[in-house]
């Protein structure tokens, strides 16, 4: 376990490790349980995830969902919208999951198509603070 290392590592910081990992314990149930409501309501929609991470969220929480592999900062080209539409024909999805927010592009061409655009940040990439415990 993480807290178990840091702590070796940096035993005087051996309370603060064990809070914050309860807290992000807490956080992450409350989460889970947020999604379990919010998915439970919502199971029959069908989305696009903008890049296949969004497997584990769809299998976690029995969603319809099947994934392209789009970058949010890049605008689509028109191979990337045909393949979409391909896609489309067989997976009814209204809704494009992101994992950061979309170029206004991006989201008009999609609106064009009937569809919306939802920026959920997975997390996939390390965040800027973990540079503290270098």
């Amino acid at each position: 376990m993480i807290t178990i290392g840091l702590s070796r590592k940096w035993p005087e910081l051996k309370v603060q490790f064990e809070k914050n990992l309860s807290g992000l314990k807490d956080d992450l149930l409350t989460l889970d349980r947020e999604l379990r409501v919010l998915t439970s309501k919502n199971s029959g929609i069908a989305f696009i995830g903008s890049h296949p991470v969004y497997g584990y969220l769809a299998n976690r929480y029995q969603l319809n969902h099947t994934a392209v592999h789009w970058e949010p900062e890049q605008t689509p080209n028109p191979q990337q919208l045909k393949t979409l539409q391909e896609i489309l024909a067989g997976h009814p999805a209204k809704w494009m999951i992101w994992e950061g927010e979309p170029t206004s592009e991006s989201v008009q061409k999609l609106q064009a198509i009937g569809m919306q655009s939802l920026v959920f940040a997975p997390s996939a990439n390390r965040p800027r603070w973990v540079i503290l415990f270098r």
